[in-house]
């Protein structure tokens, strides 16, 4: 039925077209046969009009446009220029009755130039002036409108895509239904399970607290260790995937002239994701704290003025932003790794096996995808939901961190940030001042500290997090020895034993050896050496110890 009054409309554009309803399923005969002639003209007069279809362009590629007319068919050839101020295209016309082509170039936004070429075709290949010129000028409309939707697109290239898809009515209740549950960390922890994140319990919540806040207040920023291919980009990725897509930026590579040609807004309210912050060149790096630290680039650029002369402009980029990073470096840039809450990925064996079968799991079909798709809605749905508020907490200075811990200052400033990032995630269950400002409870310190400590420990251990449990490894295997902790070995001895590559391995060594952990004790460069562990720290002592600090500051609140 459709198809038929598409193409009479085609025919005849200008004919009304109406649908009856013919009563008990009858056909147009039985029907006469039953009500005669005057019964079959009250259910055409009763009938409602079909609206005829809404013109429009068919978007055959990037390069081909085609509109259907009155006179024939109008192909836009080449790729659609997004100048303004004029509309100017290489078209291409096909008659609807006898086929031929006639091809021209022409400005739609010049009426006159339009008119000449109206003319022109009139009177030459015997077209219809009246007609062309009709079709010339819906086109026109037609075009305009598609270039501001690209423009729209390309200024934000996924505004409204997800979000407006995602965020329904329905689902925006159901958000918040979600942020008012009891226990709502528990909650976030068990979707971030079920989106496909395995294990790194406290990882994922804690980089999930720290990307939920790119549009707060409270800006954090996450940088993630480990050696190649231990996970780093899948966990950072992972959480990207439960932010609303509208918001997160994905890049691989920055070139240290990128950032400052930004426009406004362009780096406001979003999430940052670097995938390798070592293929940062040195302007770019400095360039991003310098983004991290003020929330604005300044630049001193040279322009012309509008009477040509050459004179001196200072550029501004405005930036909101919270980042995620990866890198393979045990020790990054200080200043790099100050502004950033540094998180060790779980390299262990016990991960590895419960990627594997992860991995199997969803190869051989055991894993619902489509769970893992509603997962990352909710979340999505839910951080859309939250509103930016100002965060009182009136236990702020009754907990004191480490004074062990390297960088002190900062990370207090990081895990102050961190409460007040918790404090809103459960807007929904907490009070507001007078001022209308959020109030910050007992529950959301203890929950910070909680997710927070493995960042705090990374900063009090002298090691960061790949060297402490490749030497925790070291430490236990040679125990084990029958020579015990006098045990002498060799860098192919625990390479084996740890089964690791060979440069990571080297990595390794040369690292405990500058923090003199490990000493070469006898050897040669030519026979190679053998070392003995010299420093038998207990991290898990200290680990104890700063644990059971907290709590008693925690109890005295």
């Amino acid at each position: 039925m459709e198809i038929l009054q598409q193409e009479i409309q085609k025919l005849h554009s200008k004919v009304h077209i109406s649908v009856v309803s013919l009563p008990d399923g009858d056909t147009i005969n039985e029907t006469w046969l039953k009500y005669g002639t005057e019964g079959v003209a009250e259910l055409i007069k009763s009938s409602s009009p079909v609206e005829p279809p809404k013109e429009k362009l068919n978007i055959i590629n990037a390069y081909k446009i085609s509109f259907e007319g009155e006179a024939g068919t109008y192909y836009v050839i080449g790729k659609l220029s997004m100048e303004m101020q004029n509309l100017k295209v290489a078209l291409q016309i096909v008659e609807r009755t006898t086929q031929r082509k006639h091809r021209l170039k022409i400005d739609l936004f010049e009426f006159s130039h339009v008119q000449f070429q109206c003319k022109e075709l009139s009177e030459k290949q015997n077209l219809d002036y009246n007609t062309l010129e009709t079709d010339l000028i819906r086109l026109t409309d037609l075009l305009e409108v598609y270039r501001e939707e690209l423009f729209e697109k390309e200024i934000n290239p996924i505004a409204e895509q997800y979000s407006a898809k995602e965020l329904t009515p329905k689902a925006s209740q159901k958000a918040m239904e979600f942020l008012s549950k009891p226990n709502l960390i528990k909650n976030i922890d068990a979707l971030l399970e079920q989106s496909g994140i395995i294990g790194e319990e406290d990882n994922r919540m804690m980089l999930f607290v720290i990307a939920s806040g790119y549009k707060m207040p409270y800006l954090l920023h996450a940088l993630v260790q480990g050696t190649s291919g231990e996970g780093k980009s899948h966990l950072l990725n992972s959480i990207a995937g439960c932010m609303p897509q509208e918001d997160v930026m994905n890049t691989t590579r920055i070139t240290k002239k990128s950032l400052y040609h930004y426009q406004d807004k362009e780096l406001t309210n979003k999430l940052v994701l670097i995938q390798d912050f070592d293929g940062l060149d040195d302007e770019a790096q400095f360039a991003f704290r310098e983004m991290q630290s003020a929330k604005f680039l300044t630049s001193s650029t040279i322009t012309k003025d509008q009477f040509g002369n050459v004179r001196g402009k200072l550029k501004q980029v405005n930036c909101h932003f919270a980042s995620l990073t990866a890198t393979t470096k045990a020790e990054v840039y200080y200043d790099n790794m100050s502004r950033s809450v540094v998180i060790g990925v779980d390299e262990s064996i016990e991960q590895t096996l419960r990627i594997v079968q992860e991995q199997n799991k969803k190869i051989a079909g055991l894993i619902d995808s489509e769970k893992e798709q509603q997962a990352k809605e909710l979340l999505r749905n839910s951080i859309r939901v939250l509103k930016s508020y100002v965060v009182i907490n009136p236990y702020a200075d009754k907990i004191m961190l480490p004074l062990e811990a390297k960088m002190l200052r900062r990370l207090n400033s990081q895990f102050q940030n961190f409460v007040s990032q918790i404090t809103i995630l459960h807007q929904y269950q907490r009070k507001t001042d007078s001022k209308g400002r959020l109030i910050a409870t007992k529950d959301d310190i203890e929950l910070a500290v909680d997710i927070f400590f493995s960042a705090i420990m990374i900063k009090v251990d002298e090691l960061d997090g790949s060297t402490r449990q490749f030497f925790e490894k070291m430490k236990q295997y040679v125990k084990k020895q029958p020579k015990g902790t006098t045990h002498r070995f060799t860098a192919r001895e625990i390479r084996q034993e740890v089964n690791i590559s060979k440069s990571t391995n080297f990595k390794y060594f040369n690292s405990l050896l500058e923090l003199e952990y490990i000493q070469a004790v006898e050897g040669s460069p030519n026979r190679g050496f053998k070392y003995m562990i010299v420093h038998w720290d207990d991290i898990e002592k200290i680990r104890t110890k700063i644990r059971s600090d907290l709590k008693e500051q925690l109890a005295g609140l």
